[in-house]
């Protein structure tokens, strides 16, 4: 693995071993790693941009310079001022803060309304790879924000594994078999998802064993356009999904990529606390080549 996107990354958790023994990893692998103690010169600009933010209407001077002296969100000022090209934390900071603030500081990108998150999980072998959504920031998605999730996650995955994204809109019902206004907010997502995106193959609602055994499949779906060989799982709230990815994680021995957030403006990253060193390099290579995917929106 080495740096050809030309992308500039800041991690701004060095006070962190892990992170710091990442960084050494990242800079041996031609990654260009960004020294925040670096761009104090810039403070002035970083301010200016901080000032005109809606959510720091009417704080006075110190304000501002106190919220900078995070450095959370003096790196999220680089990345929003083009100072960095991409930004990964959580290592240390909660996934709410990190989440917040590239709300606040990066903003959404024209085309999503929303930012939901992925988790890449990989399968011991290296053989195979799901894509889980959303498992770290919309508690409660309704319908519309399940179908926009579906899609944005079926993007992400293409472009991580190069496979044809397979869509299983996931519920504890399969095609009917239950009756639950849980259910029918899932029902309701794969018919918004069919009449927008028709080109991407997806099912639902299903139960993850027909999303991914063929041969439960076949007896529950005959005829199911993805033959129990979903590779995106789009869970239906944020327990279901957070606590998928960390079965499949800690019990499967799956590693698990991310959350990686998707519908912000720049390439933001958030950690898991208990993130290992290569969590943090594969996280910061995945927003590096997402450079130039941003580069083009």
């Amino acid at each position: 693995m080495g740096n050809e996107t030309g992308a500039q990354i800041v991690l701004p958790e060095m006070t962190d071993v892990r992170v710091r023994e990442a960084a050494r990893e990242l800079i041996s692998m031609d990654f260009d790693i960004l020294n925040i103690e670096d761009f104090q010169d810039n403070l002035d600009i970083y301010l200016d941009f901080l000032n005109k933010l809606p959510f720091t209407d009417n704080w006075p001077a110190d304000n501002l310079r106190e919220f900078l002296n995070d450095p959370l969100h003096f790196a999220m000022a680089m990345v929003a001022c083009d100072d960095a090209d991409c930004l990964v934390a959580g290592a240390v900071n909660s996934s709410s803060e990190v989440i917040r603030s590239a709300i606040r500081m990066i903003g959404i990108r024209p085309t999503s309304n929303q930012v939901s998150s992925i988790f890449f999980m990989i399968s011991p072998d290296g053989n195979s790879a799901f894509t889980f959504a959303d498992c770290a920031v919309i508690p409660e998605p309704d319908s519309k924000q399940l179908a926009a999730i579906g899609a944005e996650s079926a993007e992400f995955h293409h472009f991580l594994s190069g496979e044809e994204p397979l869509v299983a809109f996931l519920s504890f019902s399969t095609k009917g078999s239950a009756s639950h206004y849980r259910v029918d907010r899932v029902r309701d997502a794969v018919e918004i998802f069919g009449n927008k995106y028709p080109q991407i193959i997806h099912d639902g609602e299903v139960q993850v064993d027909a999303a991914i055994i063929p041969e439960v499949n076949k007896l529950k779906i005959p005829n199911s356009p993805i033959n129990g060989q979903a590779n995106v799982l789009i869970f239906p709230n944020l327990d279901a999904g957070n606590i998928a990815y960390k079965i499949t994680q800690r019990l499967g021995g799956y590693s698990a990529w991310g959350p990686l957030l998707q519908g912000l403006n720049k390439p933001v990253h958030d950690l898991s606390r208990g993130c290992s060193v290569e969590d943090i390099i594969n996280v910061s290579a995945i927003a590096a080549l997402q450079r130039n995917m941003y580069a083009n929106v």
